[in-house]
Parts: C-alpha cells; sequence; structure tokens
C-alpha cells in the first residue's frame, strides 16, 4: 500500500512541476488567451476601420487616411463608433494619431488610384519576432499574418 501512495505521490509531483513549468511560457493556456485577445483586438479595429471608410467614401466618394478619420472623430481617446457591438474593447479604446494608433497597434494606411482604394496593415508592435499584422483593403477582406521567420 505505501509503495502505491509513494508512486501516486511521486507522479503528482511530477505532473504539478511540469504544469508549473509551462504557466506563463507560450503555449501556455494564460499566454494563448492573452495573445487570442490581443489578434481578436486588431481584426475587430480593422473592422471598424473599414466600416468608417465605407461611410466617408458614400459622403466623400474617396476614403480618407488615418488623420483624417482621427479628425472627423470616428476614432478618438474616447473611442469608435464604428466598433462592432460584440467587441467593446475596441469601442472604447485610445485611439490616436501618433506612432501607435492604440497602445501596442502600429497603423499604416495608404490610399491610392485617386483615393479610389486603399491598403491597410496594423502591426503587433510587441511581437517583434513574429511580426504578427491584420490587413485589409477597400474591398473588406480582412487577412491575418506573421513574419515566415516565425517558429510555428
Amino acid at each position: 500500500m505505501r509503495g502505491k501512495i509513494r508512486s501516486c505521490a511521486v507522479l503528482l509531483v511530477l505532473v504539478l512541476s511540469c504544469q508549473a513549468g509551462s504557466w506563463g511560457q507560450k503555449g501556455s493556456p494564460v499566454m494563448a488567451d492573452r495573445e487570442r485577445e490581443r489578434r481578436s483586438f486588431a481584426q475587430n479595429v480593422v473592422k471598424a476601420i473599414n466600416a468608417a471608410e465605407a461611410d466617408y467614401r458614400k459622403k466623400h466618394d474617396g476614403y480618407a487616411n488615418w488623420d483624417t478619420l482621427v479628425g472627423i472623430g470616428d476614432f478618438s481617446s474616447n473611442g469608435t463608433k464604428w466598433a462592432p457591438a460584440d467587441f467593446p474593447t475596441v469601442a472604447h479604446a485610445l485611439y490616436g494619431s501618433g506612432a501607435e494608433i492604440a497602445p501596442g497597434w502600429r497603423l499604416r494606411l495608404h490610399l491610392s488610384n485617386g483615393e479610389k482604394a486603399y491598403d491597410l496593415l496594423l502591426e503587433d508592435v510587441t511581437d517583434p519576432k513574429c511580426g504578427y499584422a491584420v490587413m485589409t483593403d477597400e474591398r473588406g477582406l480582412i487577412r491575418q499574418g506573421r513574419s515566415i521567420d516565425c517558429p510555428q
């Protein structure tokens, strides 16, 4: 009986030490949730920008650059009205016109073809190794990607 108890105790210690060693590391449930939340935030910010651009185009027959969207109040330090209803953190994010449009996110928004087209890249500046980014254009199709050198 003591042998079984000792074996169970050793097994329990091994399981707990393996689990404790993985907490907070890449691939752990905590890190995966945080990463999933950040990526979902970025995807929903891009959806909001696409909605703002579609509205702007209806009114002005062309697309707007980021400074214009900020200037007309579509995105501000008070958030945005273009956020998807199921993702309130996008509605209340602190948007600005600096290097990062929201904390940890850098935007590249380029207009072309006489403001009849745009290309958008939203980069995660907290992920310099993998370079996670969300991309879209005037067609509204949203893509995501990362550096080809990023480990799987």
